[in-house]
């Protein structure tokens, strides 16, 4: 059921069914037997999700409410039709409903496999996109041997794709013409690999309690990143929250390692965010990260690439003493905590080129690395 949909998440699932069977019991069905069976499905879906039950795969496979809305009620009452068939489809895919209340979520196509990475294409509920090689509307690998072209419309609940003569697509490991991905579902078009994301969609492990001075921290990184100048490096080796936060996002990202040794090691990465205006991840990373050493903050407004050159520029340093370049792990606030202080005048100007300044946390406040050693 591609289009903009109302039933987007299993709050939302539970009051449509509500209205739904109110309608029905006022349409009474002991005088239509068309409304009996109706009510008796939806009286199924109720038991089947009632205190949070997700139903069983044989069980989310036997309704029809949406073949019966269009034949007894597409032009008698609308609304009652689309009710039904939004029912039945969501039914089907309740496994993969966010919790929680309805929201306008943002899908999320990423790029996977090749030069172009970790490449994010942003897709808005209701709304298709042409993929792949020469004229496609979002041009990935426009070799050849890139990806073919394929079509794809996020309808808030599951991502629907189509393959476009005369190439198929493999959803999920199956080869077909057509498929549809939940969040963190897969595809491959030709010998480019993709990932489908939904924004925001896996709730905190417990509920986020940011203290005075992650909100302090928060007001005033808001105001860069309003101002389009902020990046942040979250390293993913501190746990898996933040890495999952970020993927699940619209804000551009990309390993700060390069190559295919450097995708070898992306559960341990350091990555670098761009922070985007209409984007809620700042408030999630700072009001569940801080204290925790998530990552630092970077203030820029060079373009992204130039940004993670400088950076990649600081991952091995050379020390007096040391043989070889040893790793530097300046984007742990804990080590900025330390070598913050002893900076020359020089090593601070070749670590802050292409960058205004760098935010790190210490336990009370929001500390700041710039040009000017006295400002903090």
């Amino acid at each position: 059921m591609p289009g903009l949909m109302r039933i987007t998440s299993r709050d939302a699932f539970a009051e449509v069914l509500a209205e739904a069977r109110a309608r029905t019991r006022a349409y009474d069905p002991s005088r239509w037997p068309a409304l009996r069976q109706i009510e008796g499905q939806l009286e199924f879906m109720a038991r089947e999700t009632a205190r949070g039950r997700v139903p069983h795969p044989d069980d989310r496979g036997r309704t029809n409410l949406g073949p019966l809305a269009v034949r007894d009620f597409a032009e008698l009452d609308p609304e009652y039709a689309d009710w039904l068939a939004e029912l039945d489809y969501t039914f089907a895919r309740y496994h993969v409903l966010a919790s929680g209340p309805p929201r306008r979520r943002r899908g999320v196509l990423q790029v996977w496999s090749g030069r172009e990475s970790f490449r994010k294409i942003v897709l808005d509920p209701g709304s298709g996109r042409t993929i792949g090689t020469a004229d496609a509307e979002v041009v990935v690998h426009p070799d050849r041997a890139g990806s073919p072209q394929f079509h794809v419309v996020w309808d808030g609940v599951c991502a629907h794709v189509q393959a476009i003569d005369p190439h198929r697509i493999v959803v999920g490991g199956e080869p077909c013409w057509t498929g549809e991905m939940a969040n963190r579902g897969w595809m491959q078009a030709g010998r480019t690999t993709y990932r489908f994301l939904v924004e925001d969609f896996t709730p905190p492990p417990a509920p986020a309690k940011p203290s005075e001075a992650a909100l302090a921290a928060l007001a005033r990184l808001r105001g860069l990143r309003d101002a389009g100048t902020l990046y942040g490096i979250v390293d993913a080796a501190r746990a898996d929250r933040p890495i999952e936060l970020i993927e699940e996002s619209v804000d551009p990202y990309a390993s700060l390692y390069d190559g295919e040794q450097g995708r070898a090691f992306d559960d341990v990465a350091p990555y670098l965010i761009r922070f985007e205006r209409d984007s809620g991840l700042l408030e999630r990373i700072v009001g569940e990260g801080w204290g925790e050493a998530w990552g630092v903050f970077v203030v820029s407004g060079a373009e992204f690439e130039v940004v993670r050159r400088q950076l990649r520029r600081f991952l091995r340093i050379d020390l007096a003493g040391e043989a070889h370049p040893v790793f530097f792990r300046f984007y742990d606030p804990r080590a900025l905590q330390t070598v913050a202080p002893v900076l020359t005048a020089d090593q601070r100007a070749d670590f802050l080129r292409h960058l205004d300044a760098v935010l790190y946390e210490s336990p009370r406040e929001l500390v700041a690395i710039t040009h000017d050693p006295r400002v903090g």
